[in-house]
Parts: structure tokens; sequence; C-alpha cells
């Protein structure tokens, strides 16, 4: 395993998950986070990660691909042929593979199922270059604007009915589109979370960045509605810079956190509010469940699917009047038997997708695909 701890038996049959958009600790990417919880499961599959360096030398073009373990999962890293991609991609538009090193990584290990997660393009041609035919699941956590259908899936995976209906709106999905709503977060599982704290003033927190389609506009126009002093509202996450300077009292910015701090800041917060437009699953509203904070979200898309108006305030993202109503409800539900039972019911409700029963399912999946290829 060139240093990588072993975690299960050499029987067991092996699942690798690709990413290539990011190092697999960037603990504050959604998709890491969901990446880390699956394969933290391993009851029928021995699961690894491949994941892609994106840091370099410029000038020795040195890419440090030595594996090691994050979480008690083997990690592999590959590298993609820079110059390759610089000159015969961006240079002549020729849309060649520059995956090489990821090839031999495949073929070193030999997984049983590759589970390739988002860029859809690139599956058929790294399946088309191996010696052998593994399972090949392809996951969608985003709602594509133009989808990539790969012919050499077997499973074509998505993080929630919403994305699924997006996905085959768009293309010719056949009988290979599945759901499997995310699993908790593991670093929150595993995270030592300060004890609740009743405050003054209540906090309403927001984390999805500066991303129009999660409705950070519409919740700083509602929020202006709501009488001078009576909450605050951190934006977390990335690209706030890219707003005209925020002129609204009661506004803190608090940029791009690591996981770690960011579960540090929703403990100390009262509401967390998803106002989005367009929302595929909602990662951070399933993280507030568990720690029973109220929510503020929108009545659509994958939100809807795993909470509802029993455990959250539930809001219509294009009508800033509809947020403005659904935070000062909010605000008076804060300490209320009302109040209480709903965090309670949204925590009950939460806890259904442990990693272990996520990662349970994703397994069978697993298993019904080599037994459909035998």
């Amino acid at each position: 395993m060139d240093g990588c701890g072993e975690r299960t038996g050499t029987d067991m049959k092996t699942a690798m998950h690709i990413h290539f958009w990011a190092d697999i600790r960037n603990s504050s990417g959604s998709v890491e986070k969901v990446i880390c919880s699956l394969a933290s499961h391993g009851r029928e599959f021995r699961h690894v990660i491949a994941c892609c360096v994106s840091g370099h030398n410029l000038k020795t073009r040195h890419f440090d691909t030595t594996p090691y373990e994050y979480q008690g999962i083997p990690v592999y890293p590959f590298c993609e042929d820079r110059l390759r991609n610089r000159v015969l991609n961006k240079w002549f538009r020729l849309d060649a593979f520059t995956y090489s090193e990821l090839i031999r990584r495949i073929r070193e290990i030999k997984p049983d199922i590759l589970h390739f997660h988002n860029r859809q393009g690139i599956v058929d041609a790294v399946v088309k270059r191996l010696d052998y035919r593994p399972g090949v699941v392809v996951h969608y956590h985003n709602n594509f604007r133009g989808p990539a259908n790969p012919r050499s899936a077997d499973v074509l995976m998505c993080c929630s009915q919403a994305t699924a209906r997006h996905i085959q709106e768009r293309m010719d999905t056949g009988d290979r589109c599945q759901v499997l709503l995310n699993p908790l977060t593991l670093e929150l599982l595993q995270a030592e979370l300060p004890p609740r704290v009743d405050e003054q003033v209540p906090t309403i927190l927001f984390g999805g960045g500066y991303q129009l389609h999660k409705g950070v506009l519409e919740l700083i126009e509602a929020f202006n509605l709501l009488p001078r002093g009576s909450a605050r509202l951190i934006l977390a996450g990335q690209r706030f810079e890219m707003m005209a300077p925020l002129s609204v009292p009661g506004i803190e910015v608090a940029g791009l956190l690591s996981a770690r701090d960011f579960f540090q800041l929703m403990a100390k917060c009262s509401i967390v509010a998803m106002p989005s437009h367009n929302e595929p699953f909602g990662l951070i509203a399933q993280e507030a469940m568990y720690m029973r904070k109220l929510l503020v979200v929108a009545n659509r898309g994958g939100l809807t699917e795993f909470v509802d108006s029993d455990q959250a305030v539930m809001v219509d993202p294009d009508d800033v009047a509809s947020i403005a109503a659904g935070l000062t409800r909010a605000l008076g539900l804060l300490g209320s038997a009302t109040g209480e039972r709903m965090l309670a019911l949204a925590n009950s409700r939460v806890m259904e997708f442990h990693p272990d029963r996520i990662g349970s399912r994703l397994e069978s999946i697993y298993q019904d695909i080599l037994s459909a290829t035998a």
C-alpha cells in the first residue's frame, strides 16, 4: 500500500473514489466532505481515494504523489500532465487526455469499482485506457447546465431527486440513474462542539459564500427589513470581496473557514438560513439539523427531500418579504416549546443520514453492479 495502512481484510473488493477538483483534505469543500464520509464506511468494500494534486513546483514540475492516509482512508494522489494540457488542449484545443498518472494508479490498485465524483466528461477516456473492466459509478453533486453522459457508467448517481430530474431532462440516462442522499459530514460527527449558549442578540448564519443561486442577496435585503438590533447576520464562505461594501448594521463577513472553524461558528449561532434558488442538496442544512440549529430554508430543490415545515421554517427564495417573514418567525420560535420540538424532529430525521447507513446503501449498489457485470 506504499505506506498507507490497511483498514480491512484482503478478501474484500475495492472501491476507488476519484476526485479531480481539490485535495481531499480540503475540509471546507462539500464534495470532499461527502467523499470522505462515503469512504469511511467500508464493511463490504475496501474504500480508497484517488485525488488530483493541484499544487506543484513550476520550475521542476514536481508533483508530490506519495500515498498517505486521511481520516483512516488510504489516499493515492495523482497529477495532470500540465504541459500536455497547455499545449494540446489550451493551445490547439484537441481535447487530449492528460491524466496518465491516474491510469497508472488504477492499474496498480485494480479496484473493482471506480466511483467518479464530478468531471463526468473524462470517465469514458479513463475506462478506455484500462486493461480490465471495473464497475463504474458517476456521481453528480451539482446541477450542471450541460451534464456529460458517460456511456461506460453502470450507474449515474445523483445527490437528490431534484438533481436526478435535472440530469434526466438534459440527457438519456436510461435505467442507470439512482439517488443517494448525502451522508452526514464525518468531520462533524468527530467534532468537539462547544455547549449551546442562549444569545442576547440572536445570530443568523449563512454559509453559502457569494453565490447568487444561494439567495445571499435576497437574504441581506430581507435582513435589512428586520427591526434594527433584533439579530445579527454572519456571512461565511468565499468571494464576498466581490460584493459592494456592506453598509447594513449587524452584518459580519467571516469569509472562507475550515470545516472545524465553521462548525465552531455554527455552534455559537441560533439560526441557519439557506434561501437557495437552486440547491442540489444542502449539506449545511443537514449539518445545522445535527447541531440543533433552527433552519430557515427554501421550499424547493434538494433541501425539501430531507427537511419540511415540521422541522424548519420554509420560505419562497424569490420573495424577499417571504424570507423576512421566515426570519421573523424563526426569531420568535427561539426558546419556545414549538421551536424546541422542531429542533428535536430535525435532529432525529438527520440521524437517518449517518455514514454507516448511507454507506450500506452505496455498497449495495456496488454489489448490484458487480453482479450484473459478472
